[in-house]
């Protein structure tokens, strides 16, 4: 018999201490999701301009981040990270990533849950690069349908992605 019980999941906003752990979080998402989509020397000159420590220290400062951790994770308590810009007319996630060793517990759905919560009756956006094998099917799920192709400049390298939509209309607030 095999135990399918899942470690509790904790879900707050960031905090400036949270920096480190998610540049650590950010850097190690990126180089095992990416590298084979877009090459290991544009993921690195990303990394390098995206997850400094005190660029991810004024990120938390100015956009909405939540952290999550659970129990038996990483030390810091972050295994995962959720980061929302307000447009003007949705939400837009721009940056959402788990640690490899974390993906597939349920993490990446508290955090949606708390930013589906956080902005009642606002639509949200995600912008996922196609061919992403782990981002399109996570969206998918979670009911968000797929939009408009943006061509994005990522490190000198311009790239696909899909915008993918959850609309606000049709679904109670939280």
């Amino acid at each position: 018999m095999t135990n399918t019980t899942r470690a509790a999941v904790a879900v707050r906003p960031a905090v400036a201490t949270d920096a480190a752990a998610v540049c650590e979080v950010g850097v190690s998402a990126w180089r095992a999701t990416y590298t084979a989509l877009v090459g290991a020397d544009a993921v690195e000159r990303f990394i390098a301009l995206a997850y400094a420590p005190e660029r991810i220290a004024s990120r938390i400062e100015r956009d909405v981040m939540f952290v999550a951790g659970y129990s038996g994770g990483d030390p810091s308590g972050v295994d995962a990270f959720i980061e929302v810009v307000e447009e003007v007319d949705r939400q837009h996630i721009v940056a959402f990533y788990a640690r490899p060793s974390s993906r597939g517990r349920g993490l990446g759905t508290a955090l949606l849950a708390e930013v589906v919560a956080a902005f009642p009756g606002r639509d949200i956006s995600a912008d996922v690069l196609e061919g992403n094998d782990l981002g399109e099917p996570f969206y998918v799920a979670r009911g968000f349908e797929p939009g408009e192709i943006i061509i994005e400049d990522i490190a000198g390298e311009l790239i696909r992605e899909r915008r993918w939509w959850l609309r606000a209309q049709g679904r109670s607030p939280a």
